[in-house]
């Protein structure tokens, strides 16, 4: 009789290749982070209007801005507030020193809410854009196939006053999408009310990824909400393209017959275009999105670049170290700390 014990038993997949559990430090050392906010930042200067000139006898500042946005970077990954990131600093001398602070010194939590602010939402920008150029580089975001939506954030305080009551009775904001369904990883965004409609931004977002990055779009996927002749006819005329638009047929009145051919599409379609809606849970659930703990809608725009500055590095680094499979898996990637 042959021993069960002396049969090779081969492993399951998730033990052959084991979950990689990367230290904030090793992020920063590995991306070369601070070498890309300076490239970030001598981009942003570059197009920015000149500053006005400081006022005489104002202190120098300390830490460079390339070390406060890979702060900011790194306290947007881990959804930490800058009270918080700085006793990390701390207690954390190593993850100092990569950041770029020298030995023995680390920022306050108040002049790191100053800092932030003084960056404003061009740097932000500035550094959206030029990690979607990276992730298409590397052959990861290929743009090809696009998916445009949007989704409702909740606001802080009922006192806000640029927030509104969305259709669906949410007091909030709303931030409109394209995604691109290969990599599920972001391209554009807007941020609006809750209370505005869906259509209308449509133009301008594809306007802003074809100006921006120049994809080769051949599919643009949306729901009935995005279903109009301007949409379409940009869509088939500027960006030579396939709408795939989802059609209400409640709009052609009672006499609409649905054809077995349009129920099939129609399922399709909805299927394909539901990549989307995953990856909003995937931001509200694990990048803080809903967690918004500001008042306005520019630092309602702030906290969304955070977020999606987060989920582009985090998917970077996944392909850095050869686990493009862990780009949406934050928890599986990075060790916590």
């Amino acid at each position: 009789m042959v021993s069960l014990m002396s049969r090779p038993v081969p492993l399951p997949a998730c033990f052959e290749e084991p979950d990689p559990f990367i230290f904030s430090t090793d992020l920063i050392r590995r991306l070369q982070l601070v070498a890309f906010a300076h490239r970030v930042l001598s981009v942003a200067t570059y197009r920015m209007q000149p500053r006005r000139l400081p006022s005489p006898g104002g202190h120098p500042d300390t830490y460079s801005d390339a070390t406060i946005l890979v702060t900011l970077i790194i306290m947007a990954i881990w959804q930490l507030s800058p009270r918080s990131m700085v006793k990390r600093l701390k207690r954390w001398p190593a993850l100092a020193e990569a950041c770029g602070y020298l030995p023995g010194q680390v920022i306050s939590a108040s002049q790191l809410y100053r800092r932030r602010d003084r960056l404003g939402l061009w740097v932000y920008f500035v550094t959206f854009i030029s990690l979607v150029w990276l992730l298409m580089s590397r052959g990861v975001i290929l743009g090809r196939d696009l998916i445009l939506d949007s989704t409702t954030i909740e606001a802080f305080s009922r006192l806000d006053r640029e927030a509104a009551w969305s259709f669906a009775r949410k007091f909030g904001f709303k931030v409109h999408m394209v995604i691109c369904r290969d990599s599920l990883l972001p391209l554009m965004f807007l941020v609006t009310p809750a209370n505005r409609n869906d259509a209308p931004w449509a133009v301008p977002l594809l306007e802003l990824v074809r100006r921006c990055f120049s994809p080769p779009i051949q599919v643009v996927r949306a729901d009935a909400a995005y279903f109009t002749k301007a949409i379409l006819g940009y869509i088939l005329h500027v960006l030579k393209a396939q709408p795939v638009i989802d059609f209400n047929p409640r709009k052609a009145g009672k006499k609409f017959l649905a054809t077995l051919s349009y129920i099939a599409w129609w399922r399709q379609s909805r299927g394909q275009r539901g990549h989307i809606e995953r990856f909003f849970a995937l931001l509200k659930r694990y990048y803080g999105l809903n967690d918004v703990q500001v008042l306005g809608l520019p630092k309602v725009w702030r906290h969304t670049f955070e977020v999606s500055i987060a989920v582009l590095v985090v998917a970077w680094l996944a392909v850095e170290v050869g686990r493009p499979d862990l780009m949406h898996s934050k928890a599986r990637l990075l060790a916590p700390c």
